[in-house]
């Protein structure tokens, strides 16, 4: 089978649970009870669980059928049932599509606008990121550094999360055509506040990055030449990872202060509009490294 459905369905995988975290939570830290309503929390993760259930058993069907080297419609019941029973990958997948719909019948049955209700969402949600550690080179490291490897790649992914639905949440608030002078105080007070919680996210994305780059590369002797598919992805990667970091030192340090002093509703409203036009950047950089991302677990790791 071609790697091109693995590596799209992993995108969506990393895209959709990634965001099934972060944006529950954005609402907890982020927003009082009463301003929730100003982002479509309910319909948002309606999507988000429907696409992670749908895209879970697609990505279990060509797993199932790259084993076996068939197609997903040949694909053995014998095997997939042995797969789901036998294997740490299947329990993996088991227990991430029975918490994603434990997430979803949540967002169905209850108010997402309830604290209570977000936290539960937000705890299953993590279950499901977590899990996603199993599907690439995090579980495939002997030795002393199995566990750290292991446990450094459910940060990584977890802290990338939070990340991720960060971003998308406050490019909705910043996104608006017209907004109101209290819009714009939110959005302001949303923008400050990640930013102490993004220096802890940035923190340990780098830190849990390095053992994963140390665990996966660190016992392998260097190519002729360090040029690999995985290396030049791998260096992709980074430069897009230091771009957004760029971006969000723009926003902390100088776009977010300039709001602040804005003195009327015209200055305010141009700020956040610069601070809109970056955060398509950072939104479209996040893309370019969950695709690389979902790619790099495909590969054979290797300078």
């Amino acid at each position: 089978m071609s790697e091109g459905p693995v590596i799209a369905i992993r995108f969506g995988l990393f895209a959709v649970e990634g965001l099934q975290l972060g944006v529950p939570l954005f609402g907890l830290y982020a927003l009082r009870p009463s301003e929730r309503s100003l982002l479509p929390f309910r319909a948002c993760l309606i999507l988000l669980g429907l696409g992670a259930v749908a895209l879970n058993m697609l990505g279990f069907a060509v797993f199932v059928a790259s084993m076996a080297g068939t197609s997903i419609a040949s694909i053995d019941p014998d095997l997939a049932r042995s797969i789901l029973l036998t294997a740490p990958v299947g329990w993996a997948f088991a227990l991430r599509l029975a918490v994603t719909l434990l997430a979803l019948a949540l967002v169905l049955l209850v108010s997402t606008n309830n604290t209570n209700a977000l936290t539960g969402i937000a705890a299953l949600s993590s279950i499901a990121l977590a899990s996603l550690a199993w599907n690439g080179h995090g579980v495939a490291t002997d030795g002393a550094l199995a566990w750290p490897h292991l446990i450094a790649d459910i940060v990584h992914l977890l802290a990338a999360g939070v990340w991720l639905g960060a971003i998308a949440c406050l490019f909705y608030m910043v996104a608006r055509p017209k907004p109101s002078l209290a819009d714009l105080t939110v959005a302001e007070r949303c923008l400050r506040s990640f930013g102490v919680l993004g220096s802890l996210v940035v923190a340990l994305l780098i830190v849990t990055g390095l053992i994963n780059g140390f665990a996966i590369l660190g016992g392998q002797p260097l190519g002729p030449g360090i040029g690999s598919t995985y290396i030049v992805l791998m260096v992709a990667k980074l430069a897009l990872f230091g771009l957004m970091l760029a971006l969000a030192a723009l926003h902390r340090f100088r776009l977010v202060p300039a709001v602040e002093r804005a003195t009327d509703h015209s200055n305010k409203a141009m700020t956040i509009r610069r601070i809109r036009s970056s955060m398509v950047v950072e939104l479209a950089a996040a893309c370019l490294v969950l695709g690389l991302v979902a790619w790099l677990g495909t590969l054979e790791p290797g300078w």
